[in-house]
């Protein structure tokens, strides 16, 4: 029974080959397994290792060498000097929430007086800049500066709006863009402008942390700034981090630099809103990682864009008093419950579509959805779910009959770049379409939804082999169960933090025996608990979330391979290795 149920492909990831200069036996230093683990990564020397394993704030890039980043730097700095009223115009995400908080902290701090937020309703405005706000901008005796973060790369029309009005505009951004067909603002900051060699693939957030830094060093005409805005720029790593890890960036390089950093000053700011979003959430007494932000922070910023107005969420970071700090985090959390319900309400919904219309065959590798009564602040959400069910990408579209548009959002998979794939022939039948390799947007007909549907499935069919359909465990590294041990474990640990291109290391130990009939644990029996041991004696505990239904075919006695997640777990003050199961199935014989 157990093989009958556990269908996923084992695959062994390879490490970059040894040559002259990619000498990963450089390594020597590190236990074989750090070492593998850093070599998969396509580090490999001792140097390489150093700047990976204990990154430091001096590894950055100069913001000036971020493209468009100084003329914006300077132009913002004459605002201040002029007080000039500024908004900032950040998207509805929690990296267009942090990156609008990242800026407007940073002007405050230089002085500035008149600095305003806006961020689009997301089901009354949609995604971007829209030409009404900047209507709205320029009815003003003293017409604002206008400062985008995390969008605005795509908006030719509505920067020429903005124009017309006499508006200056400044776009930051980090999407994909039509170098043919740039928007025609004051400046452009992103990474992939003016040709960059090599690109750092910052986030919304990071472009913005870039842009606060080198604004202030504008302002000040120096390179080395006064204390407290020094201090300032550290705390706002942390947000700079909320950005990065929520965004599903790659967390390498530049990004892995700005996480590190500000994941280890999240919990250690004056920054109200967010010390009341720990609270809120109850991680006071926890070493705030990568999970938390990802599952915990993350989406309690997302909750009230998507269920209502991110306004709220720009607020708890930037304005909000005490008081306000502490009802707008409880707010957030209230949303985020009621979005968890709207969500599995609407995936149940989308399954039962796929599995009832076909959507899910060999020959049908994307899915494309949509219904009248799906909230579209969810769907992404849901979008994601489909794809770690159905392992394909997946596009979920929201009808609004009175407007008579469908607005979708869609998720890939690592081998399925989804912009070039919607690019290619389904873009066409949009009106509105943006986005890059793992996620996007857009807006179209519903009468030109079948043929979208089409379209994307033909691209898609065209790229992702069949093989790729069936759930795959890449594994790196296969040990002894007598080699998991606390101390490698910890050592595992320096890894972090875990995201896009750095994945949490995935292990295999064969042949390990059941030391006593597996049980379900948690809700429901959910999950699985299996104590496993070897033939010296070593026994270790194995967790397996989302397994508990194995549990009837692992009695004890058995030998099992195994495939897992190395974590340290903590109770009443002691420590000990853990595995967290990915998969199991009965030990290969011979």
């Amino acid at each position: 029974m157990l093989t009958a149920r556990t269908r996923k492909r084992w695959v062994f990831r390879e490490a970059p080959p040894v040559t002259p200069g990619n000498n990963h036996p450089d390594l020597a230093k590190h236990p074989p397994l750090l070492a593998r683990l850093l070599a998969l990564r396509g580090i490999t020397t001792d140097a390489e290792a150093e700047r990976f394993l204990k990154p430091k704030l001096t590894d950055l890039d100069d913001p000036a060498d971020l493209p468009g980043c100084t003329n914006a730097a300077t132009r913002l700095a004459q605002a201040v000097r002029d007080q000039q009223p500024i908004v900032i115009y950040g998207d509805y995400d929690v990296d267009g929430v942090t990156a609008s908080a990242i800026l407007w902290h940073t002007l405050a701090a230089l002085g500035h007086q008149d600095v305003t937020t806006y961020v689009p309703h997301r089901l009354d405005e949609g995604y971007g800049l829209n030409a009404e706000a900047f209507t709205q901008f320029a009815d003003t005796e003293d017409k604002p500066l206008v400062v985008s973060v995390d969008c605005g790369i795509t908006a030719v029309e509505v920067a020429a709006h903005a124009k017309s009005l006499g508006l200056e505009l400044i776009i930051t951004d980090h999407h994909h863009f039509d170098a043919d067909n740039l928007p025609d603002a004051l400046a452009l900051v992103h990474p992939e402008l003016e040709d960059a060699a090599d690109p750092s693939p910052l986030c919304g957030a990071g472009v913005a942390f870039k842009l606060a830094w080198q604004t202030a060093r504008t302002f000040h005409d120096t390179d080395r700034l006064p204390s407290d805005l020094q201090k300032l720029l550290l705390d706002l790593l942390a947000f700079a981090a909320l950005g990065t890890i929520a965004d599903v960036v790659p967390l390498v390089g530049e990004n892995r630099v700005l996480t590190v950093h500000g994941l280890s000053r999240i919990k250690h700011t004056n920054f109200l809103g967010l010390n009341a979003l720990i609270d809120a959430a109850e991680l006071r007494a926890e070493k705030v990682d990568a999970y938390h932000v990802g599952f915990v922070l993350g989406p309690r910023l997302n909750a009230c864009g998507r269920m209502g107005h991110a306004k709220q969420a720009v607020s708890l970071l930037t304005d909000a008093s005490p008081g306000r700090a502490r009802e707008l985090a409880n707010f957030l959390t209230q949303e985020n419950d009621r979005r968890r319900r709207t969500e599995r309400q609407i995936l149940q919904q989308a399954k039962d579509m796929v599995e009832q219309e076909g959507h899910a065959e060999n020959d049908r590798r994307a899915i494309v959805l949509a219904h009248e009564d799906w909230h579209p602040g969810v769907i992404g959400i849901v979008a994601s779910r489909l794809v770690e069910t159905y392992h394909r990408p997946a596009v979920l579209l929201g009808i609004d009959t009175e407007k008579n548009e469908a607005k979708g959002s869609a998720r890939s998979v690592d081998a399925v770049d989804l912009h070039a794939c919607i690019s290619e022939n389904a873009a066409s039948r949009c009106t509105r379409f943006g986005g890059h390799a793992m996620a996007a947007g857009m807006s179209l007909p519903p009468e030109a939804i079948y043929g979208f549907r089409e379209a994307l499935v033909e691209s898609v069919n065209a790229v992702l082999p069949i093989e790729e359909l069936v759930p795959t465990v890449k594994v790196d590294a296969e040990l002894e169960l007598r080699d998991c041990i606390l101390p490698l474990f910890q050592r595992l640990e320096s890894l972090a933090p875990f995201g896009r291109s750095n994945p949490k290391p995935r292990l295999l130990v064969r042949g390990a025996i059941t030391a006593r009939p597996a049980q379900r644990m948690g809700g429901e029996g959910r999950h699985l608990s299996v104590s496993l041991r070897d033939e010296q004696g070593t026994g270790l505990r194995a967790v397996g979330f989302g397994l508990g239904d194995l549990a009837d075919d692992l009695p004890g006695g058995i030998a099992v391979d195994v495939v897992f997640q190395p974590k340290t777990n903590t109770w009443r003050g002691v420590t000990n290795p853990e595995l967290h199961l990915l998969d199991i199935r009965p030990a290969e014989s011979g």
